[in-house]
């Protein structure tokens, strides 16, 4: 069940600190995009499940559980297919990112500016998978 190319796309949010998830989860919030969030890959795995409508998953690499944010690319591309993937990082590089499977990557610290341009890149994806 597929939903109108022009609605809002929803975006699950992963990054374990809490202030860096509030203000990117406002940002992309203001320009347009529904925002869920979680704290972790765990968090994010549960959320998934119940949340078909997610389309975008953004995330940090280096958190806490019993796997990193490349780890949940990874798995995200294997069980579900359709979702696109941005990582974030400070310390991880963008082949490592692309090696995982992410469609895009945004070293830390990123402006407003560039979490939207790079959301909105990747939102790109999902639309031409929709048209």
């Amino acid at each position: 069940m597929g939903r109108a190319k022009d609605q809002a796309l929803t975006v699950l949010l992963v990054e374990d600190e809490g202030i860096i998830r509030m203000a990117s989860a406002a940002i992309l919030e203001d320009a347009g995009y529904e925002v869920l969030e979680a704290a972790d890959a765990e968090e994010a795995l549960i959320t998934l499940s119940g949340h078909p409508e997610v389309d975008i998953v953004v995330t940090d690499v280096q958190m806490p559980g019993k796997f990193d944010g490349l780890k949940l690319v990874e798995v995200i591309a294997q069980d579900y297919p359709q979702i696109q993937t941005l990582i974030t990082s400070g310390l991880t590089s963008s082949k490592e990112a692309r090696e995982s499977g992410a469609a895009k990557f945004l070293a830390k610290p990123y402006t407003a500016t560039a979490i939207q341009s790079a959301v909105k890149a990747v939102g790109m994806v999902v639309l031409e998978a929709r048209a």
